[in-house]
């Protein structure tokens, strides 16, 4: 597995990057194979170290983020977290434990007071199972995709009564 560790506002030590590629290497390699990429993000906010391990398996994104004083305890979060949702996902994916989700079609819209972040990321064709799966597996609210059955882009989110909803784009 290839790892790149990136620094953003933060100085990566040569001792941190070697505990950060023992660990990865020791709690996940077994998992991947040589063709597979980790990146590690380690950045400093607001006085506080962060760090985020992202790993993407084709159309499936691993990843995890930790907050704290110190970036070695960051890995030993992230690690462990990343390593739990693989394993997951292969006992999802080796069970076929896909269940079919009633979507709803209605979307709920809030006032945004201001942007705050913006993200780009490249939408991958998947169906709206795949999707839901993802969204969990992320442990988002929501998942932004390409829906290979309607080729429309398309969001599902978590609702606030429990339930799953579906937004689809329309030209």
């Amino acid at each position: 597995m290839r790892i790149e560790i990136v620094g953003r506002k933060y100085d990566v030590s040569a001792h941190l990057d070697e505990v950060i590629r023992h660990k990865i290497d020791k709690q996940l390699g077994h998992y991947f194979s040589d063709d597979d990429t980790a990146r590690v993000v380690c950045r400093e906010e607001h006085g506080k170290c962060k760090m985020e391990l992202t790993i993407v398996l084709g159309s499936t994104t691993l990843r995890a983020e930790e907050t704290s004083d110190n970036m070695y305890n960051n890995v030993d979060v992230v690690v462990p977290k990343v390593e739990r949702q693989m394993r997951k996902y292969r006992t999802k994916l080796n069970k076929n434990l896909r269940e079919k989700i009633e979507v709803s079609p209605e979307a709920e819209v809030e006032a945004v007071p201001s942007l705050v972040r913006t993200k780009h990321y490249r939408l991958q064709s998947m169906s709206v199972e795949d999707a839901l799966f993802q969204m969990e597996m992320l442990d988002n609210d929501f998942y932004l995709f390409l829906n290979s059955e309607t080729g429309l882009v398309s969001v599902v989110y978590k609702r606030k009564d429990g339930d799953v909803g579906l937004i689809e784009g329309e030209f």
